[in-house]
């Protein structure tokens, strides 16, 4: 990636949260190792972020391919699903390693079947080569389809609330998502699901 990058996340927004804890735009939740891209816990915290907000809402409606939402599959614990910028500063975003491009996967010692891969087994290596060689984190395909793309951030790298010695991330005011907002109805049409009406 190269210049400054605006990209998306979505999340169950509380708007009492104080900034990076739970329910807010910079919460880091601990890392599952069961994530495409995740490293071992010992190394960093993992932020996973989409190019649009329809991707990132897609992220959290998938399970009802082919079905129908109603607005109560838009809260989540009793808080209603937001979506945020996440504004990366101009050439800090250039040590996030492109694995779509040629030289990218080279940089990683990768191949482009092995990081589609849906195995952790096969791309948690790749992410692992990308910390390794001094990367803030990797772009890569979105899980749905080519048109998407995700990028994960290795927060340890960045600087988030004041917190680390890396570039700042800078996050924007949430939106709180209904079944009328945009990036609802652009998801829902992408994955087949049929928006209810209650």
């Amino acid at each position: 990636m190269t210049g400054g990058a605006t990209l998306w996340r979505a999340f169950p927004w509380d708007p009492a949260a104080a900034k990076g804890a739970r329910f807010s735009p910079s919460f880091l939740p601990r890392s599952t190792g069961i994530g495409r891209f995740d490293l071992p816990a010992d190394l960093s915290r993992q932020l996973y972020l989409g190019e649009s907000g329809e991707h990132v809402v897609a992220e959290l409606i998938h399970a009802r391919r082919h079905r129908s939402i109603s607005d109560r599959h838009l809260i989540r614990g009793g808080l209603r699903l937001s979506i945020v910028e996440v504004h990366l500063p101009e050439r800090a975003s250039e040590s996030v390693v492109d694995l779509c491009t040629a030289p990218g996967l080279a940089t990683v010692a990768a191949r482009a079947d092995r990081a589609a891969s849906r195995h952790g087994d096969t791309t948690q290596p790749i992410a692992r080569a990308a910390w390794d060689r001094g990367h803030a984190g990797l772009h890569w395909w979105s899980r749905f389809h080519g048109d998407w793309h995700t990028t994960v951030l290795f927060t340890e790298r960045w600087s988030i609330d004041g917190h680390g010695e890396g570039p700042a991330l800078r996050f924007g005011a949430p939106t709180p998502l209904t079944l009328d907002s945009p990036s609802v109805v652009e998801a829902a049409r992408e994955l087949g699901i049929e928006l209810a009406a209650s």
